[in-house]
């Protein structure tokens, strides 16, 4: 009787262990499941969060990028000029907006109209259009025109004779030329591609308008997003499945951002296939937990050492982030951003530590891309990347803002004196034949060099100045270096188109 009560006992104490130890191991697996349910959501939130900032960051690039390219003419002398009448010359019409402006940038549309939307030029794909299809396509950027007339009012200030245009403050931290902020801008659906459509106003870049020009001519580009351009984005953001559609069209599985307030069914999104970083985190952990679950007396060292090994994972693809945040993800060179902060930096110690700066611009790099393709002209822009930074080595360093357009610090290892001497270097190793699929590509180089602090002490005077010495090698011929000290008793011309 006493056997039977202690083995019921037993029994009662194994099947209570049994018990309690199911009970921890659910525990600890709904635990472990809700942590990791929970991180999951959070790194998806975070990750669509960041895909968003990034999608919406680079479509105001683009529109940034077409207004630039946009008021290399419609920020001119030149053009502020030629209508005065009215109207361009046929030669202006086939130099500047044809040959130049169509063939280099792309605008599908460049219409000139006043301010009652009365269309004075209107070019489509490179040749000039009826007056009445650029007033049909006005009718889709009128609220535009209204929003730069308004601007352009707002910033005339009378002088005796005439007008000015009110300047607006320097940004400091800007790496592209300035252009008076006169313009609107937006995304649109044109012709049935989403397109950047800007308007602003023509004037001279003397910004003095004469009392008989008070009136505005107006400028309007519209640049549509291609396949091509879209692939781009992809690459740089790290995305895939982007494009534009309705909102009610957007594919499942995707994700978008509004490009307006517009909330309706048949609003234009953009939309893309998001990387879901949470479903990573499940796929590698969830059979860690079923491990987890079935190890008993290694539960605990076990559960430490998948969450070390997580969370290391986590920091390194943190660190990986922070990484690519600052380096171009197609040369592994500095970015723009790296760049701004190194720049930001030796200006810092400048006095101490004097500096050369080269801005640097590929010389024919268009016509590989144009004949040979994308994937020729990235082997151009990479085996460049590598012969820059070994050039440079410990010296300084180099960093591509964008394109086939490269920066260079040198520190004061390369003496003023042998800075040119090295510029001429990389020239020689830009013009070295690049191999790609059986053929030898040919390009080029052209450089303008600033020395800090002699050229200035702040990135507002020195990269400009840097940047307009670039622009004089390539009016000088190309494949050349000047100085900022060569702009000295220059009549020096804006950067009006010229081709990579």
């Amino acid at each position: 009787m006493a056997a039977r009560v202690a083995t019921r006992k037993t029994d009662g104490a194994v099947l209570g262990i049994h018990a309690a130890c199911t009970l921890v191991a659910l525990l600890l697996v709904a635990s472990l499941a809700f942590v990791l349910d929970r991180s999951a959501t959070e790194a998806d939130r975070f990750g669509l969060t960041a895909e968003r900032t990034l999608i919406e960051s680079e479509m105001q690039h683009q529109i940034d990028a077409v207004v630039q390219y946009q008021a290399q003419l419609s920020y001119w002398d030149k053009s502020f000029a030629q209508l005065e009448n009215g109207t361009f010359t046929d030669a202006f019409v086939q130099q500047e907006l044809t040959d130049w402006l169509w063939k280099d940038f792309g605008f599908s549309w460049m219409i000139f109209a006043d301010s009652s939307d009365r269309t004075l030029l209107a070019m489509e794909n490179g040749r000039k259009a009826a007056l009445q299809d650029g007033n049909s396509t006005l009718k889709w950027a009128d609220d535009l025109i209204e929003k730069a007339n308004d601007l352009y009012e707002a910033a005339l200030v009378a002088r005796s004779g005439g007008w000015a245009l009110r300047s607006t403050a320097p940004d400091k931290d800007a790496l592209t030329a300035p252009v008076p902020n006169i313009h609107a801008a937006d995304l649109r659906m044109i012709d049935g591609r989403m397109s950047i459509v800007v308007a602003q106003a023509v004037v001279p870049r003397t910004e003095d308008i004469p009392a008989s020009r008070r009136r505005p001519v107006f400028m309007i580009t519209v640049k549509p997003f291609s396949d091509r351009m879209l692939r781009d984005m992809e690459d740089r953001l790290g995305v895939s499945g982007l494009g534009f559609a309705p909102l009610r069209q957007v594919p499942e599985g995707s994700i978008h951002v509004a490009m307006s307030n517009c909330s309706q069914p048949a609003c234009m999104v953009a939309s893309w296939v998001p990387r879901a970083p949470g479903s990573f985190v499940r796929s590698e952990t969830l059979p860690s937990v079923i491990v987890i679950a079935m190890a008993g007396a290694l539960l605990m060292a076990f559960i430490a050492a998948r969450f070390g090994s997580v969370f290391s994972a986590l920091r390194t693809s943190e660190a990986e982030n922070r990484h690519l945040a600052k380096h171009d993800r197609l040369t592994g060179l500095l970015n723009r951003s790296g760049f701004d902060e190194l720049l930001e930096a030796s200006l810092a110690s400048v006095r101490l530590h004097p500096f050369s700066l080269l801005c640097i611009d590929l010389d024919m790099f268009k016509a590989v891309n144009d004949t040979h393709g994308h994937p020729a002209g990235d082997a151009v822009l990479k085996t460049l990347s590598s012969r820059f930074a070994a050039r440079v080595g410990d010296r300084g360093a180099v960093a591509r803002l964008g394109g086939d357009e490269f920066i260079i610090l040198l520190d004061r290892t390369v003496a003023r004196d042998q800075v040119v001497a090295f510029a001429n270097a990389l020239i020689a190793e830009a013009q070295v034949p690049v191999p790609f699929d059986g053929q030898m590509l040919h390009v080029g180089c052209s450089i303008g060099v600033a020395f800090a602090p002699e050229h200035g002490g702040i990135a507002r005077e020195i990269v400009p100045l840097a940047d307009q010495a670039l622009y004089l090698a390539k009016n000088r011929g190309r494949n050349r270096v000047q100085t900022a000290d060569d702009l000295v008793n220059t009549d020096y011309p804006s950067q009006t188109g010229q081709a990579a």
